[in-house]
């Protein structure tokens, strides 16, 4: 793929709003980070390496639309897919930053941008699509070019939620191509699996109306998780956290997770799930759980609580998602405003803190997941500060900081490991590429 390739012919008028006739299956694409949080697991955690330090540099910038609050994806050939505001999409040029194209949706919409799409992390298929919600009620799937006859920027095909409410989850792509994904539909969480060609795959039943069931809570800024063998689908919404069978949307089981939701300011409460498939992890204001993830039962004796600030009866609230190393280790930051933030190391076995980084500068743990690389470092960003942690930390319950760097903007998603030695980190209005 090249820059020369992508910039082929117009997008024609009359494929925009269909699906393709193909009912090929497609699975997700094998670039070192394709979707959120890596995997259909959403391990955070990839099988190459980052930058090691001491000091990695900025290498070059681009500049979006809007402020990055999804993280890129990278695909097998290198190329960085931004979500960028209203285009909605972009490709950046690795070796650049230079862009390569954007979505062409004036076919579709008859104008050149559409819907905010500022809350979703893309997610690219095998056959060269990227899937991605904007807040116009519409999943966007765009061809990257990379497939013979197929042209870069051109959609491939939409899929409207016929209620209104954003489509701000990040679409999770499973094995055999089902697309995961979901509406908040002015708070009743509508939430669909779909085919590869965009049709609905769930059929009609006592769980599922129109091809999608309805969660009964707000469904915002979150990615569903499957088990490794694909046969559980995990989601959340406000305050509860689902389980459902992926063959026919059925219900396995359901917890409550929290008194109450969140506010206006989202946070991330995307579940995670172990890598032996065992227990799924959800996160709220209350805390981070543990479940079996076959029926819902509890693993650890209680949630995992922050301990701080020490006295207080308030603590800090966790507002991102879970990062889970190669022994299981549990990777986490929580925020009280920003009076008190922390990053944790937890013991899957129990919820225990095995270590934990005290932030002195200011900023908030909110939707800034961690990355881990394949030698377990692991790399979060807080405030303007990027920092990588070895991932055991220094043996006495504190952290090992194997380097942090400042960066010239906000963070409001985490970091991503695009190749080795490779981080790609959105700040503000603005992506980065991080190397040694």
């Amino acid at each position: 793929m090249n820059a020369k390739t992508l910039a082929s012919a117009a997008v024609p008028a009359a494929l925009a709003v269909l699906a393709t006739a193909s009912a090929a299956r497609a699975g997700l694409d094998a670039g070192a980070w394709p979707m959120f949080q890596h995997d259909a697991q959403h391990s955070g955690r990839t099988t190459v390496d980052g930058p090691q330090g001491p000091s990695p540099q900025l290498v070059w910038e681009f500049r979006g639309d809007s402020r990055f609050r999804a993280a890129a994806v990278v695909d097998a050939d290198g190329i960085v897919y931004a979500p960028n505001g209203k285009r909605p999409l972009t490709a950046i040029d690795p070796a650049t930053g230079e862009e390569l194209w954007s979505s062409n949706v004036l076919p579709v919409a008859g104008k050149g941008k559409v819907g905010l799409a500022d809350r979703s992390q893309p997610a690219v298929s095998d056959t060269g699509r990227v899937h991605q919600g904007a807040r116009d009620n519409n999943l966007w799937v765009t061809e990257t070019g990379s497939e013979p006859g197929d042209t870069a920027g051109e959609i491939a095909w939409t899929f409207h939620v016929p209620h209104d409410g954003d489509v701000t989850m990040s679409p999770t792509i499973a094995s055999d191509g089902t697309i995961y994904m979901g509406s908040e539909a002015l708070g009743a969480g509508w939430f669909y699996a779909m085919n590869p060609d965009g049709t609905l795959k769930w059929p009609d039943s006592a769980n599922v109306s129109e091809g999608k069931v309805v969660l009964g809570g707000s469904l915002k800024n979150v990615s569903a998780a499957l088990t490794p063998d694909e046969s559980i689908v995990f989601v959340s919404i406000k305050t509860e956290a689902i389980a459902l069978n992926a063959a026919d949307g059925s219900e396995r089981w359901r917890r409550t997770i929290a008194s109450k939701g969140f506010g206006s300011r989202t946070p991330n409460y995307s579940p995670v799930v172990s890598a032996d498939g065992s227990t799924a992890y959800f996160q709220s204001k209350d805390g981070l759980w543990a479940f079996d993830t076959d029926t819902g039962a509890d693993v650890w004796a209680q949630p995992f609580v922050p301990p701080f600030p020490v006295g207080s009866g308030k603590k800090e609230e966790i507002k991102s998602a879970p990062a889970l190393g190669a022994d299981g280790t549990i990777y986490i930051g929580a925020s009280k405003s920003k009076k008190s933030s922390h990053f944790y190391a937890l013991d899957p076995t129990d919820g225990s803190v095995k270590w934990h980084h005290e932030h002195t500068e200011k900023g908030q743990y909110n939707n800034n997941q961690a990355a881990i690389g394949a030698d377990g470092t692991v790399y979060v960003g807080f405030g303007k500060m990027l920092y990588a942690f070895e991932g055991q930390g220094n043996g006495f319950g504190g952290s090992t900081v194997k380097f942090q760097i400042f960066v010239p903007g906000k963070f409001e998603a985490g970091p991503i490991i695009g190749a080795p030695g490779t981080l790609y980190v959105g700040v503000s209005k603005r992506l980065y590429k991080v190397t040694d």
